[in-house]
């Protein structure tokens, strides 16, 4: 590793305190970076690079995001990146925007219809219905008590 990233990595690591998680990402990112000041063409050629190796848009945008914090530090630039930075950077590539499937209006009949008799059968019948009203996770469902439920609110 070249010896600005070193630096960078190390403040980043000893006065900004980040995590040994985003240590590593530094570290992963920079390994991109065969210099410690590049040009414009240089980082358009880096990413081309990454492509051709295989990582998605996704992922090349999450090393970038790395790439372009250290060229912002390189740079001498205080405050945050924006548009009077003139330093070279990295444009975040087009991401394949996300849309979770939903349910159908029979898929929501289903549960709604049931009626369970036993004990199991009706908790897991309230937990399928918190799932589906607020969006949670089946752990954080799983750890509600009856104190974090405030049924003063339907009075």
């Amino acid at each position: 590793m070249l010896r600005r990233h070193e630096d960078f990595i190390r403040e980043r690591q000893y006065v900004m305190n980040v995590s040994p998680a985003t240590i590593r990402w530094y570290t992963s990112a920079l390994k991109w970076l065969d210099t410690e000041a590049p040009t414009q063409e240089e980082l358009t050629r880096l990413v081309v690079r990454m492509r051709e190796r295989g990582p998605k848009a996704t992922g090349c945008n999450a090393a970038t995001r790395a790439i372009n914090a250290y060229l912002h530090w390189a740079s001498g630039s205080t405050g945050k990146c924006g548009g009077g930075c003139r330093h070279p950077h990295i444009k975040a590539m087009k991401e394949p925007e996300f849309v979770p499937s939903v349910f159908t209006a029979d898929q929501i009949k289903k549960p709604v219809r049931f009626s369970g008799r036993r004990f199991f059968e009706r908790r897991l019948h309230l937990l399928i219905f918190i799932l589906l009203d607020t969006g949670g996770r089946v752990s954080e469902a799983t750890r509600i008590m009856v104190a974090d439920v405030d049924l003063d609110i339907f009075c």
